[in-house]
């Protein structure tokens, strides 16, 4: 019998599918179903000590949350796809910069100031670089996706090769194998977003 680490990571594995395959198109219950997905992937990044990731996955509550929201309130008409313009990216993309630095220095002390507030052990992160680089590449693209920016998918084609061979190394094969899936569907999500952007 499967253990509950494995079934979590089963109903996360298909949870989050589902909210990738419903944003491609793109559809509002993309939202309720992720973050069904994410809150489950929060507690297995925590299993295999990618505490970046972990982290993450509330962060994506709060813009899953922010997207949904968004996307009910307006209609397709006054919140179409669109694009970032150059200066716009170039702010993002230093900002980007800072918060993966300020997200590596917190993600490699962070048990370390546990342990001496409670006195407890806590494992180090995992590839804390790594780690960090991929979670806050996802915060862009995930920001970008609630505010309907077609260039998200070229974060996420990004952030998903990375992810696999990341999940790979820490014996996570069926969330490396949904994040190859993740590259695939992000192809098909920037043809998409991209022909319908205005």
């Amino acid at each position: 019998m499967p253990d509950i680490t494995t079934i979590l990571e089963t109903a996360a594995f298909v949870l989050s599918l589902a909210g990738v395959l419903l944003a491609i198109k793109p559809y509002t219950a993309n939202w309720p179903v992720a973050m069904a997905g994410t809150l489950l992937y929060a507690w297995v990044f925590n299993t295999c000590q990618l505490y970046s990731d972990m982290v993450l996955q509330f962060f994506f509550i709060v813009v899953q949350a922010y997207g949904w929201r968004r996307w009910t309130i307006k209609n397709r008409a006054e919140f179409p796809i669109s694009s970032l313009t150059p200066r716009r990216w170039l702010g993002e993309a230093a900002l980007f910069v800072l918060g993966w630095s300020v997200w590596t220095t917190l993600i490699l002390n962070f048990p370390s100031w546990i342990a001496t507030i409670y006195d407890v052990n806590i494992p180090q992160a995992q590839m804390p670089w790594l780690d960090s680089f991929t979670a806050s590449l996802s915060v862009w693209a995930i920001s970008l996706q609630a505010r309907r920016k077609w260039e998200n998918w070229i974060l996420w084609l990004l952030a998903d090769s990375i992810y696999i061979p990341l999940y790979i190394s820490v014996g996570k094969p069926l969330t490396a194998l949904l994040y190859g899936i993740f590259l695939l569907l992000a192809l098909s999500g920037l043809r998409s977003w991209y022909q319908q952007r205005v």
